[in-house]
């Protein structure tokens, strides 16, 4: 049982890439997929008795959102509200929040919360305030309102946006305030390391790219939960005794398997990729078979081959490929239709370093002397620019298999 529940970035209007030779019924899985998400949490917040769920981050752009989406949206605030469930919309702007209450038909069971105006409920005998927040003047003006009661609690909710100014993590007040034990701030965020000081990152409750995969779900929040004996990874205690639980909801996921290399043939390495892909059959009765595609998310699996900086094994893997793939896929295909084999490739994130030691071995101008030269040249740029930005590695690697394949 949970009293709310946290949904970051639900980006409903917004549509996942379709590979383009996925069958019809995995793309149908794909279309939609944002809006089945949050009618998943939804189901998950009914079920679990919440008082309200909470929508930050990205929800919905009127420019873009069909009517369709605002019907069904909607329709999910209703039930919800009809089961004792109220929906919070956080924005940054109250204008906003007019907006939205009338293109949704003004539905009862949607409250909004901004940083001017909170939204305020008695839940367990608490006063609950909760915010939206997004600068210092925010942080500050609302910590002069905090009464500082056992019985209070306030949640703070943000996340970046193009006109934010970017929270302050030396300033005395806001970091005093946020680590007040009845206050908990919370940050929807695509890339945790990019949460404020003090601020709990609420990753996207669906990802719309295999980049942006990592963590993906809602939170569950509840007040005075007592500490669980058990050993579970995504618990965190916040505030007096506070339940915070990661839940994952996504209806698409991204999972990247990678393997070692041998000079293997199509048959070896596709029974190694299948031995990797079973981990995500997970356990099927026979009663629950014909649903499997309905209950569990689909997978779309990236298989990555490491070749140990061997270039003539990279050619090698690239070869098999295509028959590889079609093996691996029947294989999927007839074991569960829930995973979805969308690439596989020579991994291009092997460090090339190994190659660059020997270039004082290379005569000038062969080959060998251009793969060490270029080996250090990547090596160089990886030290110095950001993880994010390393596209060198990619890049180095393809020139590599061009030069041997001539």
């Amino acid at each position: 049982m949970f009293d709310l529940l946290f949904v970051g970035n639900p980006a409903i209007d917004k549509a996942i890439a379709e590979p383009e030779d996925m069958p019809q019924s995995l793309l149908g899985r794909i279309r939609g997929a944002t809006l089945k998400t949050l009618e998943k949490t939804y189901r998950q917040a009914i079920e679990s008795e919440a008082r309200g769920i909470v929508l930050c981050g990205e929800i919905l752009n009127p420019v873009y959102v069909s009517p369709a989406q605002l019907i069904q949206l909607r329709e999910l605030i209703i039930q919800a509200r009809e089961n004792g469930c109220e929906t919070i919309w956080v924005t940054p702007n109250p204008i906003d929040a007019e907006e939205f209450l009338r293109m949704l038909g003004e539905p009862k069971g949607l409250s909004f919360a901004t940083p001017l105006r909170p939204w305020t409920k008695t839940i367990r005998s608490t006063t609950v305030e909760l915010w939206g927040v997004f600068n210092e003047e925010d942080i500050h003006r609302i910590a002069s309102h905090d009464p500082f009661e056992p019985l209070h609690r306030q949640l703070l909710v943000g996340w970046d946006t193009s006109h934010d100014i970017v929270l302050s993590t030396t300033s005395k007040v806001s970091s005093r305030h946020l680590a007040q034990p009845n206050t908990l701030a919370i940050w929807a965020t695509d890339t945790p390391s990019s949460a404020p000081c003090n601020f709990s990152p609420l990753p996207s409750v669906q990802a719309l790219c295999q980049q942006d995969s990592h963590d993906t779900g809602c939170y569950g929040l509840t007040f005075y939960k007592p500490p669980s004996s058990n050993n579970d990874d995504t618990r965190t205690h916040k505030g007096s005794g506070d339940l915070w639980k990661q839940l994952p909801m996504s209806e698409v996921i991204w999972r990247t398997i990678r393997i070692e290399s041998a000079d293997e043939d199509v048959e070896a390495l596709s029974q190694r990729l299948w031995e990797s892909c079973e981990s995500f059959l997970g356990h099927t009765s026979e009663d629950d078979e014909i649903d499997v595609a309905n209950v569990r998310p689909l997978i779309i699996v990236d298989c990555r081959i490491a070749c140990g900086t061997s270039i003539q094994r990279r050619l090698k893997v690239g070869e098999i490929v295509p028959e590889v793939k079609r093996t691996l896929r029947e294989r999927c295909a007839a074991a569960s239709p829930h995973i979805w084999i969308q690439s596989i490739s020579a991994d291009a994130e092997e460090s090339l370093a190994a190659l660059g030691r020997n270039r004082s071995g290379g005569r000038p101008g062969s080959s060998n002397s251009f793969t060490s030269a270029l080996a250090d040249l990547v090596t160089d740029a990886e030290e110095t620019d950001p993880p994010e930005l390393r596209t060198e590695r990619e890049a180095g690697w393809l020139a590599l298999e061009l030069l041997e394949s001539e």
